[in-house]
């Protein structure tokens, strides 16, 4: 019996009671204009109208697959299923309340067919509001990594700001596959990218646009009771740490890919990152945090404070 042929593109949304703007989502999806892909949503137990509108979807389109967890697995692990349930040569995370231009497949396809050192082709992003209109908001394009060494890569990644353009850009499987993926702390997405960049280059593909939607229930703005939920029903009682969690994911990721890259190497950009002052700052934040949570918005409220002045004095003209 003949097994049916893979696409060249899977696509994973992850979502968790989306019923606002899951459809718009699809819709941008199943309107690119290249047609060689699977969509996986994988749902993790919505308790809204998500089902309906996936399942309606699913029934009207070969090419989405909804499977429905019986329970919350957290956000990480639903992420990490999307990709497991997925069988496409090139992979990419759709989050369930944005956006893509119409040939953004087309061209980030293009982009890693034309180069085998590229493991991610990502977009241009733009900010949009609940409604879909544009907002002033564009991510910033990382260096170029074309003549970057693995290590030098993996310092970019480590201390580069938010990479949602990275994130859901288009991923090449069979690197994604030799990652840690997602783990269950928030913020496992950055020390996942540093990891990508371990095993090659980041590509940026302009024409190729996501409209990443900012809305009062995106994780980013979530209270941080909520986001901790989020990311891991089951440990969300517990105390976070999740910045030093990600501390040891790097360490771990460093030690794991030692033969691609000297592991002296990456743990003197990691040591370095760390004497960073803001960077040292902000563990020590998290460690006050675990003792009393009060204490540790009031340092971090002066800390912000302080960093303002500091801003704004370096950008007074002169005498």
């Amino acid at each position: 019996m003949e097994h049916p042929k893979s696409p060249q593109v899977s696509l994973g949304m992850p979502v968790y009671n989306g019923e606002n703007f899951v459809s718009e989502a699809i819709r941008s999806i199943l309107e690119q204009d290249f047609d060689d892909f699977e969509l996986v949503i994988t749902d993790n137990a919505s308790t809204d109208r998500t089902a309906d509108i996936c399942l309606e979807f699913a029934r009207r389109d070969k090419r989405v697959r909804y499977v429905r967890n019986a329970r919350n697995l957290g956000a990480g692990a639903n992420f990490n299923r999307a990709f497991q349930l997925s069988t496409g040569e090139y992979f990419k995370w759709c989050a369930h309340d944005d956006l893509l231009s119409s040939g953004f497949l087309t061209d980030c396809v293009c982009a890693l067919d034309a180069n085998a050192r590229h493991v991610i082709a990502y977009p241009r992003l733009l900010g949009i509001d609940e409604t879909g209109q544009l907002t002033s908001y564009v991510e910033r394009v990382l260096p170029d990594m074309g003549g970057s060494s693995p290590a030098a890569r993996f310092r970019l990644m480590v201390a580069a700001p938010g990479c949602d353009a990275a994130m859901f850009g288009l991923w090449r499987r069979d690197s994604l596959a030799k990652t840690t993926l997602h783990e269950s702390y928030y913020g496992s997405d950055r020390a996942l990218l540093a990891e990508m960049a371990l095993l090659g280059t980041f590509v940026h593909v302009p024409n190729a646009i996501l409209y990443n939607r900012d809305h009062p229930r995106r994780s980013v703005r979530l209270p941080n009771s909520e986001r901790l939920a989020w990311q891991d029903p089951v440990g969300c009682s517990a105390k976070p740490f999740e910045f030093s969690r990600r501390i040891r994911h790097l360490f771990a990721i460093a030690y794991r890919h030692r033969r691609t890259a000297p592991l002296g190497r990456t743990l003197f950009h990691l040591i370095a990152w760390l004497s960073d002052p803001l960077v040292f700052a902000r563990l020590c934040l998290e460690a006050v945090g675990a003792v009393s949570p009060r204490l540790r918005e009031k340092l971090r409220g002066a800390g912000l404070v302080a960093l303002k002045r500091i801003y704004v004095g370096s950008n007074r003209s002169p005498g």
